[in-house]
């Protein structure tokens, strides 16, 4: 994806934005320096990541290789990222199959939630930014590296190592680059401009009228805390474009951000919004609630458990338990 596209979604809108995007294009220009990226889940961590890779150059051909540490199984994170020799394990294939570092030769390889990298996979990625060379699993032949590593976490880093969960050698190893995306609500500032942005954006795309936002709308828009930060005011946006014909972009339109005087509640049914809970008139079933409450975090963050789990501020095991 070109770097002008990637910045086009996040949008420059604030000093705060501006110096992320100065940084970036200053980290660009050395591919041996390990690069940490830290923010909110919806803070906009890949495209930053976008930004470090392509510089000024939005024409650059150089891969772009992502992981998601959460969506690989730990038996198969070392192949996947290492690659592997015939017949390093059964059902491997025939030839062998490249890792995503030998994919990302001469360009960037980017580790999505950093946090979550099997302990046991961690010193070996530590030896490779310090080497800039690595074996495939089952093989005997060093392969030379060229590539940038950068990685991205939705919470500090520091606090796993207190945990035990990460190493500490590595947290500084990767620490050298270091970025931290402010969430929305620190820049209250970007949040019509961005909101803008995205109506004419998605408006165009979709082949709907331009919004206006009506004063009030953008009260709302400004007064809520939006803790799934951009990509969650991008997906506001994007519902309203495609569900109302008015012109404008009205309070009545946000109901989802907002209490409403008239919301009608069912008898057993329990609103959550944010800062507060409305509570049905009949008897609360504590059970469903929560399992209902569960149910809409996961849907929020894709059925992603991680992301879920943290969200809610519980283990993942715990998570699990409560699916059961």
């Amino acid at each position: 994806m070109e770097n002008s596209l990637e910045i086009e979604k996040i949008g420059i809108f604030s000093d705060k934005t501006r110096e992320i995007q100065e940084i970036a294009i200053k980290l660009h220009e050395d591919r041996q320096l390990p690069v940490l990226i830290e923010g909110e889940t919806g803070t906009g961590k890949e495209i930053v990541a976008h930004m470090i890779h392509y510089g000024k150059n939005s024409d650059s051909s150089s891969p772009f290789i992502p992981i998601n540490c959460t969506a690989i199984s730990q038996g198969l994170f070392e192949s996947e990222l290492f690659g592997y020799e015939e017949g390093a394990f059964t059902g491997a294939k025939r030839k062998g199959a490249f890792g995503k570092l030998e994919l990302a030769q001469k360009g960037t390889l980017f580790l999505d939630e950093i946090g979550d990298l099997p302990l046991d996979v961690q010193p070996k990625l530590l030896r490779v930014l310090e080497e800039r060379e690595f074996f495939r699993v089952g093989g005997l032949k060093k392969i030379k590296l060229d590539i940038r590593i950068i990685c991205a976490s939705n919470r500090e880093l520091e606090k796993r190592v207190n945990e035990g969960s990460f190493r500490q050698d590595l947290y500084y190893r990767l620490n050298v680059g270091h970025i931290r995306i402010p969430p929305l609500r620190e820049r209250r500032e970007e949040i019509i401009p961005l909101a803008t942005m995205f109506l004419e954006a998605i408006a165009r795309q979709k082949g709907k009228p331009v919004r206006i936002l009506d004063p009030g709308a953008e009260s709302i828009l400004k007064n809520y805390d939006w803790p799934g930060n951009i990509r969650e005011l991008q997906n506001v946006i994007e519902r309203i474009v495609l569900l109302n014909s008015s012109p404008y972009v009205l309070p009545r339109h946000l109901d989802c951000l907002v209490p409403h005087p008239h919301h009608h509640l069912e008898k057993e049914t329990c609103v959550l919004q944010p800062g507060y809970i409305v509570l049905p008139q009949g008897q609360l079933d504590l059970y469903r609630l929560e399992a209902e409450i569960v149910q809409k975090a996961l849907k929020k963050f894709n059925n992603n458990k991680t992301h879920t789990a943290e969200y809610l501020g519980i283990t993942r095991s715990a998570l699990r338990s409560k699916l059961k």
